[in-house]
């Protein structure tokens, strides 16, 4: 390895942990935590019209945006926007479920991609980050909601009558 690749190496990963430090959802982490997540994220770039993430299928990754912009679709609907710094796919690191909807790349998108087989044995080593990385997770839920309710003022969640009925 030359002096040229340890520095693109440690530009990569310096560049990785900023976009991270971002992610509400990992805000809280230690910074040596937050290192090595850096280190083991994968950047890749999806052309326009690319799907990112499909419908349907495992949810397996994370994925932060760091550059362009991508639609969140729910069969032909397009239910929200992800720009540069947001991210979805946080629960798909600790558990297994299908993709509710389909992520697709609106402009050339730059993602860092977070796979669960990678992330696991990192978090099971510290489960005080654990803790963390879960109120993290319930928070940037919490936020979105709020966020989808407050952008559809005449949309009511049914609360049903606490006997299954609504």
């Amino acid at each position: 390895m030359s002096l040229l690749e340890g520095h693109e190496e440690q530009c990569e990963l310096h560049s990785n942990l900023l976009v991270l430090r971002n992610v509400p959802f990992f805000q809280g982490l230690s910074p040596d935590f937050l290192r090595v997540l850096a280190y083991l994220c994968e950047k890749q770039v999806f052309a326009a019209r690319d799907v990112i993430l499909q419908e349907g299928e495992p949810a397996e990754t994370a994925v932060v945006a760091v550059r362009g912009w991508a639609t969140i679709e729910h069969g032909d609907t397009v239910v929200e926007r992800l720009e540069e710094g947001g991210c979805v796919g946080g629960f798909s690191l600790l558990g297994q479920y299908r993709w509710l909807y389909t992520l697709r790349a609106v402009t050339e998108v730059e993602c860092l991609l977070m796979p669960r087989f990678k992330f696991l044995p990192q978090i099971q080593a510290r489960p005080d980050a654990l803790i963390t990385l879960v109120r993290g997770l319930i928070a940037a839920a919490m936020d979105r909601e709020h966020r989808l309710l407050q952008a559809r003022p005449g949309c009511y969640l049914m609360a049903g009558n606490g006997d299954g009925t609504h």
